[in-house]
C-alpha cells in the first residue's frame, strides 16, 4: 500500500474569476512492493499523453482501488464521507513530461506522485518510472566438484609422502593385552586361510587322480595293481605340482 503524506496547505489565486483558493497537495510514495501499472513501449509514442490516457482507463479497477486506500487514509481530514464514485466524477489527470535517453523497448510504470485538491477538483500527477527490457535466458550452470577439506587440530600438521603402515614390521611387548588378542584374530584368520587352500589342493589332486585313472581303464582296460599305483604316483608327485 503507498503511503499517503500529510497535506500541505497552500492558496493560489484564479486567474480567471480573481479569487483566491484553498489548495491541499498530499505527496504520495511507493516502495518497489506495490503493485502499479506498467506496460512495455515499444517506443516514444507509446508514452504519448493520449496513449497513457487509453492505459489508465484500461487500469479503472487499480485507480479505483487507490482512490479507495487515500480515502482511508486520510478521512480524518475531511468533512463528510466521500465515496469513490463522488471522487471520480470530479478527478482530473495531469502527466509529466516524459523523459527517456535509454534504447526501446521499455517497461513504463505508471506512479501517482501527487494529489491536489484545487477549486472542487481532484487532480492526480502522474510521473514514470523506465526501464529497458533485457533479454534473459535461463542456463543451466554445471556445479563444480567440491573438495571435502581436512580438519586438523591446532597443533597438528598434515604429513604428505607418508608410508603405508606394515604389520609385520610391529614388534610386540612380551606384557602387551589389547594388541596380542588382535594378533591372535589375525593369526587365526591366516591359518584358517591356509586350512582352505589345503583342502582346495586336496579336491584337485583327487579331482586329477580320478580323471587319471579313468583314462588308464578306458586304454588298458584292467584294474592296476597297488605298485602301479605307488610308482606312477610317486613319479607325479615329483615332476607336477598341482596349480592353483
Amino acid at each position: 500500500m503507498p503511503i499517503f503524506h500529510p497535506p500541505v496547505y497552500s492558496k493560489h489565486t484564479d486567474a480567471k474569476k480573481g479569487t483566491v483558493e484553498t489548495c491541499y497537495t498530499f505527496s504520495i510514495e511507493f516502495s518497489t512492493d506495490d503493485q502499479c501499472i506498467s506496460f512495455i513501449a515499444n517506443d516514444v509514442e507509446d508514452v504519448s499523453e493520449s496513449a497513457v490516457r487509453a492505459i489508465l482507463s484500461e487500469n479503472n479497477e487499480w485507480i479505483t482501488q487507490f482512490v479507495q486506500q487515500f480515502m482511508q487514509a486520510s478521512s480524518k481530514l475531511f468533512a463528510k464521507p466521500y465515496t469513490v464514485e463522488q471522487i471520480n466524477k470530479i478527478t482530473k489527470h495531469l502527466y509529466k513530461e516524459f523523459v527517456y535517453d535509454q534504447s526501446f523497448p521499455a517497461t513504463i510504470t505508471l506512479l501517482p506522485t501527487t494529489i491536489k485538491i484545487l477549486s472542487g477538483i481532484f487532480w492526480v500527477q502522474w510521473d514514470y518510472r523506465c526501464k529497458p527490457v533485457m533479454i534473459d535466458i535461463p542456463v543451466l550452470f554445471e556445479t563444480e566438484p567440491t573438495t571435502t577439506a581436512i580438519n586438523t587440530l591446532p597443533d597438528q600438521e598434515i604429513l604428505e609422502n607418508v608410508e603405508e603402515l606394515n604389520l609385520d614390521d610391529l614388534t610386540i611387548d612380551g606384557n602387551a593385552t589389547d594388541v596380542d588378542f588382535e594378533w591372535n584374530r589375525s593369526d587365526r584368520f591366516y591359518d584358517k586361510q591356509k586350512v582352505k587352500e589345503a583342502r582346495l589342493k586336496a579336491k584337485l589332486a583327487q579331482y586329477k587322480a580320478e580323471r587319471q585313472m579313468r583314462m588308464y581303464y578306458d586304454k588298458y582296460g584292467n584294474e592296476m595293481s597297488d605298485t602301479d599305483v605307488d610308482s606312477e604316483s610317486s613319479d607325479e608327485s615329483s615332476d607336477e605340482e598341482v596349480q592353483l
